[in-house]
């Protein structure tokens, strides 16, 4: 199991961007929201999308989530 955050600001494209604890471009505390434990990118995906419209996954840390 792997802790999940979005990122609270969108990025350019106004996708927020979940990352896995140990990823290398994990947003800052002020500017992340914790989605929980997860087995899979996708079941956090999913919680990200009851807050925010747009979610990406990140094309480093959840590849199988990120749509290019």
């Amino acid at each position: 199991m792997t802790n999940y955050y979005v990122k609270s600001e969108a990025n350019d494209r106004g996708d927020h961007v979940v990352h896995s604890e140990e990823c290398q471009f994990l947003p800052n505390e002020d500017n992340r929201k914790a989605l929980g434990d997860y087995a899979k990118c996708e079941t956090a995906m999913d919680y990200a999308k009851d807050e925010f419209d747009q979610v990406e996954g990140c094309q480093t840390c959840c590849p199988d989530c990120h749509d290019g």
